[in-house]
Order: C-alpha cells, then sequence, then structure tokens
C-alpha cells in the first residue's frame, strides 16, 4: 500500500527520475532532404555543393557577407549535427561551417574596430585622430569653398 505525502504533488513522489512514458520512446525527426531553407523550390543537391562552394571562396575577396548569406540559405545543413545528416550533405557541410567561422570572425573585427572609434576617438589616438577620421576631407582638400 503506497502512502502519499501531504502537500507533494503526485509527480515528485516518484523521484528524480521521469516516469516511462506510455506513448513510447521519442525519437528526433528525420533530417530534411533538402540543403536549403526554401525547400523542394530550392537548390537540387547536385547544384547545392557548388554554391556554397562560390559563397565561401568569394567571401574572401572583401565580400564576408556572402558569409552570412551562405549559412542563411543552407541553414539546414548547418543547423543539425553532422552525424544526423545525410551523406548527400557531407559534401556541403564544410564550406557552411566555415562561412559561419569566417562570417564570426569578420563580425568581432569590425565590431571591434568601430568601437574602438566609437568609444576612443581623439583621446585614444591623439593628434593622429585628424589623419585618420574622414569627415573632415573636403577640408583637407579645400573644396569646402563653394558651401557657403
Amino acid at each position: 500500500m503506497e502512502t502519499r505525502v501531504a502537500g507533494v504533488p503526485e509527480d515528485e513522489e516518484s523521484g528524480l527520475l521521469p516516469r516511462p512514458s506510455s506513448r513510447g520512446p521519442r525519437f528526433p525527426p528525420p533530417p530534411a532532404s533538402w540543403a536549403t531553407v526554401d525547400g523542394p523550390l530550392g537548390l537540387p543537391l547536385e547544384d547545392a555543393e557548388g554554391h556554397a562552394r562560390r559563397f565561401f571562396l568569394w567571401g574572401f575577396a572583401c565580400l564576408p557577407f556572402l558569409w552570412a548569406i551562405n549559412c542563411c540559405y543552407f541553414w539546414p545543413v548547418i543547423r543539425s549535427p553532422a552525424a544526423s545528416l545525410p551523406s548527400t550533405f557531407a559534401p556541403i557541410r564544410p564550406y557552411v561551417v566555415r562561412s559561419a567561422i569566417g562570417f564570426t570572425i569578420f563580425s568581432v573585427v569590425l565590431i571591434t574596430w568601430a568601437t574602438t572609434f566609437i568609444v576612443g576617438g581623439e583621446q585614444l589616438f591623439g593628434p593622429v585622430w585628424n589623419d585618420l577620421v574622414m569627415y573632415n576631407v573636403a577640408d583637407k582638400l579645400g573644396i569646402t569653398g563653394f558651401m557657403g
């Protein structure tokens, strides 16, 4: 005969381990059969690797936002763990993961640079500040005479 403790909910009486579900084991959903966010309307798998590679390589040509586009477009590939991916996505995943790493590094460098200039300014750089900033280029070149 079981005794109930007053004031303790029934689910806490069983201890810390959850009760086995009567619905059976829960399995993760199967991976998507397409590599792009637009699903079956997107690229066929044969073309996806070429696009992922091109986005990744063009990101090095001073276009790092292509890395962000690569990550967004191939989100189903980057979102799920490598072990659960179908073998057809294996050639795409390295380009997408490297694009994510590249865009993260680019973002950190850009934010650090912008914060340094915004917060530091003339106090940080001293007299060199006038050579670094771009808002006084017209004054330096003497082309402000027409502006009243």
